[in-house]
């Protein structure tokens, strides 16, 4: 079998297989349930426009996704060190690039998994508003190189920093910084800083798409940049990760 999916297999296994790995998946359902239940039965957000209650689900799903990522990401060369499975895998006839694609195998497994889950929460709160098919449409196609994305950027800083906690740290850190356009509100991302902090932001580029086609239904067409945007952000990460698992010491 290929080296990738050998360590995809074993990856995805320790994510759904184990009893650990299976918290998240309840943790998930508990936060998505509240979050619906709140927007529903709330007097005053049940007020809200549903293309408006949608667009938040969204959001809150890809930061989520980006969340599960840099958590599983900062564990995968930083923890294998720390569990004194690093060498073996090291002297195994697997190039650098072989080890992040199938430490990514794992995370692609558990992003599917979440957007799958999420997807009744998102037609329970959108079921009788605009656009619902292509908020799921949407959310795989910006949600998921975004999410990704975070997820190699924590491979990257696990090899790096060398210690789960410190690679942990400053990949929550950077989630935080790149999420903030889901507390700031558009009024106040309008400065020049707040402009340009949108445009290169991949987090923002994925939130200012779900708002552009639930809210303002506007066409794929119109989307190309921001895609773009995501696309890059995940070439990039990917590229970090594995030339810091190439460089990285022993």
């Amino acid at each position: 079998m290929n080296p990738i999916a050998l360590i995809a297999r074993k990856e995805a296994g320790e994510l759904l297989l184990s009893t650990r790995g299976l918290a998240w998946l309840l943790a998930l359902a508990v936060i998505m349930s509240v979050l619906s239940l709140l927007l529903v039965s709330n007097t005053e957000l049940s007020l809200l426009d549903n293309a408006q209650v949608v667009y938040m689900v969204m959001g809150t799903v890809t930061a989520l996704g980006g969340l599960l990522a840099v958590v599983l990401g900062s564990d995968t060369i930083a923890g294998e060190r720390e569990r004194g499975s690093l060498l073996p895998l090291l002297l195994a006839p697997v190039t650098p690039s072989q080890i992040v694609f199938g430490k990514m195998g794992g995370q692609v497994v558990g992003w599917s998994v979440m957007y799958l889950l999420s997807l009744p929460y998102v037609w329970a709160v959108g079921s009788s508003g605009q656009n619902l098919v292509q908020s799921v449409v949407y959310l795989a196609l910006l949600g998921t190189p975004v999410v990704l994305g975070f997820g190699f950027l924590g491979i990257a800083l696990s090899a790096r920093l060398r210690n789960v906690r410190s690679a942990l740290l400053t990949s929550l850190i950077m989630l935080m910084l790149m999420t903030s356009p889901l507390l700031l509100g558009p009024s106040l991302r309008q400065s020049t800083i707040g402009k340009w902090f949108d445009a290169l932001n991949p987090f923002s580029a994925a939130v200012n798409t779900f708002d552009s086609v639930v809210i303002d239904s506007q066409p794929l067409g119109m989307q190309t940049t921001r895609l773009v945007v995501a696309l890059i952000w995940l070439a990039a990460m990917a590229a970090l990760a594995v030339r810091s698992v190439r460089k990285m010491e022993i």
